[in-house]
């Protein structure tokens, strides 16, 4: 299923266990995702960017093949609160692993918007990679209002 957003269409992806994949596209592929799940995924999206700020902890996601830190790093950033930031070292401390490993697992997150990796940055506020997109990154905090936010707070 493709969703429309003011960025440009998100693909979603769906299996039984959860969401399979959120990201960007600039050609739609693969099967269209159906049933509850699709839909409810589909609507809060929609939801955050009409300006509300919908809770996207219940949806689960499909972390088949993933590593346990992979996993761990993505449960701990889907936690960070609509509009606030949080450093690459401060996430690294709290999950015992090296700045670097965060980010490398932030760069290959397929789940757009529901783990929010946008909200993570450099301790001393530069924004940091976003899989080459920084500006796509930079208007996500603009848009939550969370650019003028130093991290950690």
């Amino acid at each position: 299923m493709w969703i429309p957003t003011p960025l440009g269409p998100l693909w979603l992806e769906v299996s039984p266990f959860g969401v399979r994949r959120l990201e960007p596209v600039l050609f739609l592929r693969g099967e269209e995702a159906r049933g509850s799940l699709a839909r409810a995924v589909r609507e809060r999206v929609e939801a955050y960017f009409a300006g509300e700020r919908p809770n996207f902890l219940d949806l689960p996601l499909d972390y088949a093949g993933f590593s346990p830190a992979r996993v761990a790093v993505y449960e701990r950033v889907r936690r960070i609160p609509y509009g606030k930031t949080e450093s690459y070292g401060r996430l690294a401390r709290e999950l015992g692993l090296a700045p670097r490993a965060v980010g490398a697992a932030l760069r290959a997150c397929p789940f757009f918007l529901l783990v929010p990796a946008h909200r993570v940055i450099h301790a001393d506020g530069r924004l940091g990679g976003f899989q080459g997109q920084e500006g796509l990154k930079r208007w996500l905090l603009a848009f939550e209002g969370a650019l003028d936010l130093h991290p950690d707070r």
